[in-house]
């Protein structure tokens, strides 16, 4: 079956300090329901932290009128030279390009909604996913409390041309995942640093049967640590930003091994290291390297995945 992280270029883009990952996804990933928001929450605290405005902490804030409902909207072109999604190589010798389009609607200063769509290709073809594809239709709901995040939301994966881990019919297969998540961000003189747990669990038809992808029933727990570094040193204005991100995760039956057989306990450790430049208000880059580790005999299909890999990448964003 299919295993997860991805950095998702969108993340960083959407964060603006920050590409997600489908490929974060993530974020960076990390998880795109809590990344997609992050430009609405910066907008609605920034105004009354203190680090975040520059004004001293014990002067009198205004009250905020909450703003008019708005849409904004992210896409952006990135390059992964692996696609490893939740400690698994799934094109295992071929990267992966990918386009997120990611409209949200900020139904109010503290309620959002996001669909970051997403559209991949293998690089080139392998011997286990000849011509890979795959479109992902996520829905996602955020909710700020102060610094808190609450979020849902829900998955819909289309797979087409992969053979190791959708084996009828046509190499096809879908799989419907629904996730909850928590986030708290503080900011300190540094930067701003956001420790958050994301669960994930999977609904659907059972690996083996006509599009299915999947072990029913199974889920996937990614507590993770992001942070936003402004880099004054390389730009005074703070438009380049360091946004590094790590994950302990743990999978319930969610991801096999070579010999088909579910696996429940520690699947992988990995840590991503991200640096953006915001080129202008529209516009920005994104470069990164990551690295995972993992003991548990991780595959997709018969192919195991490599204890300790490392990838890199690379993503141009726009944000209106």
């Amino acid at each position: 079956m299919k295993l997860i992280t991805r950095v998702a270029a969108f993340a960083f883009t959407a964060v603006a300090a920050t590409t997600p990952l489908k490929a974060l996804n993530n974020a960076a990933q990390q998880d795109d329901s809590q990344q997609a928001s992050a430009a609405a929450k910066d907008y609605s605290t920034k105004t009354t932290n203190s680090v975040a405005s520059g004004k001293d902490v014990k002067a009198p804030v205004a009250p905020v009128t909450a703003a008019s409902p708005t849409f904004t909207f992210n896409v952006s072109e990135n390059y992964d030279s692996r696609y490893m999604f939740r400690g698994v190589d799934v094109l295992a010798g071929t990267g992966l390009l990918s386009t997120t389009f990611a409209p949200t609607w900020h139904i109010t200063a503290n309620d959002a909604i996001t669909m970051p769509l997403w559209y991949a290709t293998a690089v080139k073809s392998n011997a286990a996913n000849s011509a890979y594809r795959e479109l992902d239709v996520p829905i996602n709901y955020t909710h700020t409390i102060g610094q808190w995040t609450l979020g849902a939301g829900y998955t819909l994966y289309n797979y087409f041309n992969a053979p190791s881990f959708c084996n009828k019919p046509a190499h096809q297969g879908e799989q419907n995942e629904i996730n909850e998540n928590v986030a708290y961000t503080y900011t300190n003189s540094i930067g701003s640093f956001t420790p958050s747990i994301t669960y994930y669990q999977e609904l659907g038809t059972p690996i083996g049967y006509n599009y299915g992808c999947v072990n029913p029933g199974s889920s996937f727990l990614s507590p993770a640590l992001t942070a936003a570094i402004p880099l004054t040193f390389i730009k005074k204005d703070g438009s380049v930003t360091f946004n590094p991100n790590t994950q302990l995760n743990f999978g319930f039956r969610y991801n096999d091994n070579a010999n088909a057989q579910a696996l429940s306990g520690l699947n992988n450790w990995q840590f991503q290291l991200p640096v953006t430049w915001q080129v202008t208000k529209v516009w920005s880059v994104t470069g990164y390297w990551a690295y995972s580790l993992q003991s548990a005999g991780l595959a997709t299909g018969t192919v195991s995945t490599g204890q300790s890999l490392g990838w890199a990448g690379a993503s141009v964003g726009a944000s209106f």
